[in-house]
């Protein structure tokens, strides 16, 4: 009797096994949704629906945009991870929603580590840290300096509690030692505006919003957030060659619900790791100040965690709060 039920739950996990595999082996076959956590015409959107356009064709299935946003992304993230694990509903995730905003959020109900399965980091998004024409500092070094000389006298601008901006400021005073002044705004135009008016010292802001101004002579460009520098702007030299170990950048990436099959997910990081090496599109990833990346679910997954811990460790040092 016992033999027999062995036989019998053998034999079911056999099959769930066998069914998993045909599942994977014929997928797609209906279409891909990739979950966007803003709304449509940003740069997230913008880059999801170039990567949706291009894996049609391979994936033999159309992949059709959604834009979910509300509540900082999560309202997105939460939609996806409680997805049925098939890979037919994927989220263009970014350093926020994954990394930052669970540090700074409590109640969230899902987990970044625990909920979703990595697939392809997309892009990187370096900063810039940019003053006004007239700020007295010209580069990184003397811009601590003159930080240092007068504790406390020097502002930056963000886009508000936990953005990009304000992390990087904070990462930057915890690196050097520096005090400055955070003044969070609603947006990134309005700070902008003021940085280019020289009512604020300094802010990390990407790319496509300076060009015009940098063109101008409005502003000034002292250094890129990434660890080297950046194609985007190759004469910019890195922050970390003033502040070793400096790094810091948004980024993009796909990610599936827990649980999908490791076939699929192989399928759909292979898909899109070739799109992202297609110059035409690493190029028009380049006009949304983007650098195309492509690394797969292992490197992805070390990344995620690592920035996790990172951002954890600063947010906690820092006393940082949502609004």
């Amino acid at each position: 009797m016992i033999h027999g039920l062995l036989v019998r739950i053998a034999l079911a996990m056999s099959l769930a096994v066998l069914a998993v595999g045909a599942a994977a082996a014929t997928y797609p076959d209906r279409p891909v949704r990739i979950i966007v956590p803003y709304a449509a015409g940003g740069g997230t959107d913008i880059i999801a629906r170039i990567l949706a356009e291009r894996m049609a064709g391979p994936l033999g299935q159309s992949v059709v945009v959604e834009n979910k946003p509300g509540a900082t992304g999560t309202i997105a993230a939460e939609y996806v991870a409680k997805s049925p694990a098939d890979g037919y509903t994927l989220l263009m995730a970014n350093t926020s929603v994954l990394t930052v905003t669970p540090h700074l959020r409590e109640g969230l109900r899902y987990s970044p580590l625990a909920d979703f399965e990595p697939v392809t980091l997309v892009v990187h998004q370096p900063f810039f840290l940019v003053t006004a024409a007239e700020f007295p500092a010209s580069n990184v070094r003397e811009l601590i300096a003159l930080a240092k000389a007068k504790p406390g006298s020097l502002t930056y601008a963000s886009f508000g509690p936990g953005s990009p901006p304000h992390i990087g400021g904070e990462l930057l005073a915890s690196a050097t030692g520096i005090e400055m002044v955070h003044v969070p705004y609603k947006g990134g135009a309005p700070a902008l505006v003021d940085l280019v008016g020289n009512r604020v010292s300094m802010m990390f802001v990407d790319a496509p919003p300076i060009v015009q101004h940098v063109a101008s002579g409005k502003v000034k460009v002292l250094g890129v957030s990434t660890s080297s520098r950046t194609s985007l702007m190759p004469d910019v030299p890195a922050v970390a060659e003033t502040v070793p170990g400096f790094s810091f950048s948004a980024w993009f990436g796909l990610v599936v619900p827990k649980g999908t099959p490791h076939d699929v997910i192989a399928r759909l990081s292979s898909v899109v790791t070739k799109i992202l090496a297609d110059e035409d599109v690493r190029k028009r990833m380049a006009a949304l100040g983007s650098d195309a990346a492509g690394e797969g679910p292992e490197a992805f997954a070390r990344l995620i965690a690592s920035e996790s811990e990172k951002w954890k460790s600063l947010i906690k040092a820092k006393g940082i709060k949502a609004d």
